[in-house]
């Protein structure tokens, strides 16, 4: 195994868990350490962004990012996971349903609501898996909490069977409104198909199978280098003395050319905001923010200076 930094942008397969690829992707590329940002559940496919080496420490940014998926529902079954993957719990007839009206039903999940999870999920109640207590029979009461949709659109709609586009906030969970959308016509409703499109700030970038690692002659270069994580974050660009200063957590104080490299924005608007940092050859030495007019080190990125 090697040392390794950088960034995969996973297109995940269906059929195995995110774990699972996830240590296939690190035996492929020989890496020492890899994590993940944000599980997929088996069934779903799509993008799931993979962090090597020190791009572990900027995994829990991506954890927090918007993400949109496209989704396929099924009217009149319900199963205990609310996808394709459980057990049926309950049939009802769908009624007539028109386009308008389910139009107006999808609309509704637009913005912030709060929301069910599903009880097999990675909600943990006193320590434990919230999916672990249910497979072995104690059924957890979970509380609503909020969400947001930033983006719903019904993409299609025939013989019971619907499909979403959606962008949404952080702990959002897609097979939750395709339940409500359900029972909303009093019939129920269960994933059947679910693909995460993008996360952000990947929204334009390329994602890669694991055919695609096996074919390539050298998968490094199909890493994103580590500060691409935050890429939609400001940056700030220091000079030599002040990069060092800031690699050794000293807070050097801001001055009139910090101040304009800090893309010509004011203190004031940048304070304890994150900032990604730069010394003078564009090497990307970590996160920052600005406290009381010094520049704070947050997190280190590539080792500290001894």
């Amino acid at each position: 195994m090697r040392e390794l930094n950088g960034l995969l942008l996973l297109d995940k397969p269906g059929g195995c868990t995110s774990n699972g690829v996830l240590q296939q992707v690190r035996k492929l590329f020989g890496a020492k350490k890899a994590g993940h940002t944000g599980s997929l559940d088996p069934s779903a496919t799509g993008m799931l962004p993979i962090c090597f080496g020190e791009g572990t420490k900027l995994c829990a940014y991506l954890l927090d990012a918007e993400k949109t998926y496209e989704v396929q529902g099924l009217l009149g079954i319900s199963t205990d996971t609310e996808d394709a993957d459980g057990e049926i719990i309950a049939q009802a007839e769908v009624p007539q349903i028109s386009l308008p009206q389910m139009q107006a039903a999808v609309a509704g999940f637009l913005g912030d609501s709060m929301q069910r999870p599903p009880v097999y999920s990675a909600i943990k109640l006193n320590g434990v898996r919230s999916h672990k207590l249910a497979r072995s029979g104690k059924m957890p009461e979970l509380q609503p909490r909020p969400i947001n949709v930033r983006e719903i659109e019904l993409q299609s709609f025939a013989d019971k069977r619907f499909t979403l586009r959606l962008r949404v906030s952080k702990g959002t969970y897609i097979r939750s409104i395709v339940r409500d959308i359900g029972d909303s016509f009093g019939c129920g409703a269960h994933v059947t198909s679910l693909r995460r499109v993008s996360v952000s700030p990947f929204e334009q970038h390329k994602m890669y199978s694991l055919e695609d690692i096996q074919a390539h002659s050298d998968a490094d270069q199909l890493l994103l280098e580590v500060d691409e994580v935050i890429s939609d974050w400001p940056q700030l660009d220091l000079d030599a003395e002040t990069a060092m200063k800031f690699r050794h957590g000293s807070k050097p104080a801001l001055d009139k050319t910090l101040h304009e490299a800090t893309t010509n924005l004011p203190v004031n608007k940048l304070a304890n905001d994150l900032l990604r940092i730069y010394d003078p050859t564009r090497k990307f030495l970590g996160l920052g923010k600005i406290s009381d007019g010094r520049l704070e080190t947050v997190r280190i990125i590539g080792g500290q200076l001894q």
